[in-house]
């Protein structure tokens, strides 16, 4: 009986991965076959290269450079007893402030020259919620609670992480994203909130990584498909020979 449900979570397990796999390969698929900004791809997933055209209008908070968007998050940490019957404490954490500067416009170029150059806007409150973001950071840890969130600090925390995230004017940047045209007619690039179409944008430099952080995952993935086979072709031999030191089974299978 025993030998029956380790083989059924075995196989559960093993299907599982397997589909999660598929599934990330297919992203893999579309990171490499997404095709270049073009005014005709309206409603389709492309990939939007090119140089930032807003001007360095602000500042940012922590860092002080002068950018043309950034956000700053902070987070508060701390310890807590585990529950019951586990021992030890584990680390928590809290966002206790967050701050984003407006819409950046972004400029597009095709080719290497600006002889023809498309405007795209792009909200990027919208990629920082829902895509991921490779630009400039800076990560800080601190034992003090930042001047700029003085108001949310409490005694329980115990340290405060400050992340802050900017660009600048002109610098080269790469979306992977849907563009969509406003009532206005306006380009726009949004993020596409399906997981097979990934979007993101990152400073040209970082274009790679979120296809490397894939590669990395489906490599490792392949790895554990072949344990968890291996384990269910073992199982399954070992319940062979229980079933054939087993009289009655043994029984079964010559009747």
């Amino acid at each position: 009986m025993w030998i029956t449900i380790i083989l059924f979570v075995l196989v559960l397990v093993f299907i599982r991965l397997y589909l999660k796999t598929h599934s990330l390969k297919k992203i893999r698929r579309h990171f490499l076959d997404i095709p270049a900004f073009d005014r005709g791809l309206i409603d389709c997933y492309v990939r939007v290269s090119g140089k930032i055209k807003s001007e360095n209008a602000f500042s940012s908070p922590i860092s002080q450079v002068a950018c043309a968007f950034y956000l700053v998050k902070v987070l508060a940490l701390w310890q807590t007893k585990r529950k019951k019957p586990a021992k030890g404490m584990e680390e928590q954490k809290k966002v206790i402030f967050q701050t984003i500067s407006p819409v950046t416009q972004l400029e597009v170029s095709e080719g290497t020259y600006y002889k023809d150059t498309d405007i795209i806007q792009v909200d990027m409150s919208e990629f920082v919620k829902k895509a991921k973001t490779f630009l400039m950071n800076e990560t800080i840890e601190s034992r003090n609670c930042p001047d700029i969130c003085q108001k949310f600090s409490n005694n329980k925390y115990q340290s405060y992480k400050i992340l802050e995230t900017w660009c600048s004017h002109n610098d080269r940047i790469v979306i992977y994203g849907k563009l969509v045209q406003t009532l206005e007619g306006f380009l726009k690039i949004k993020p596409t909130k399906l997981a097979a179409y990934p979007s993101f944008i990152c400073l040209e430099p970082f274009e790679d990584l979120p296809l490397k952080k894939l590669d990395k995952q489906i490599s490792k993935n392949n790895i554990w498909l072949i344990v968890y086979l291996m384990a269910i072709v073992m199982t399954i031999v070992a319940a062979g020979i229980y079933c054939l030191n087993t009289p009655t089974c043994f029984y079964f299978i010559n009747m």
